[in-house]
């Protein structure tokens, strides 16, 4: 075997290798999406539960929510100093979320249930007050995708849902 032809053949093996090592860095590469889309959806859905676990031991903040969501002026001062907090929260969370399935990181699936949360709760009249105050304070995109969406109509209002009225 003269040097041409070994020379050949370690390049052969090389080219393999890089092949291999490809096919090996794409194989990791989908694993780390399918983990950090994993990551997100699960810090999404622990943000949520942060923000209402107060409001299940907390019944006054539950109805001071529900009182402004139904109706912002109507409900009393202390009922909208109790919602602001959770409002904003709430739909800087949404906010992310529909960041999230715009990046293409939340499947179809897990975004319609996001987007039927948010919708669930953006068409509220209390709500529809409030947003028209702090709609400046959301991503520009956000507020087009928001203001654009129809209402559920089988969304119950919070306050029926509570009393156990379909």
């Amino acid at each position: 075997m003269n040097l041409e032809t070994i020379s050949a053949i370690a390049q052969l093996v090389a080219a393999i290798g890089v092949i291999a090592s490809l096919f090996y860095l794409a194989a990791q590469i989908r694993q780390n999406t399918r983990s950090q889309r994993s990551v997100v959806v699960d810090s999404l859905t622990h943000s949520l539960i942060a923000l209402l676990g107060p409001q299940a031991t907390d019944p006054a903040l539950t109805r001071a929510f529900a009182a402004a969501v139904e109706d912002w002026r109507g409900a009393t001062e202390e009922d909208r100093w109790r919602a602001v907090a959770v409002l904003f929260t709430i739909f800087k969370l949404f906010e992310n979320a529909w960041f999230q399935q715009r990046q293409g990181t939340l499947e179809r699936e897990q975004w319609q249930g996001w987007d039927l949360y948010t919708r669930a709760y953006y068409h509220r009249p209390g709500v529809k007050t409030w947003w028209s105050l702090r709609r400046g304070m959301f991503a520009a995109g956000f507020r087009d995708y928001l203001e654009a969406t129809e209402p559920i109509a089988e969304a119950v209002p919070l306050t029926e849902l509570i009393r156990g009225k379909p």
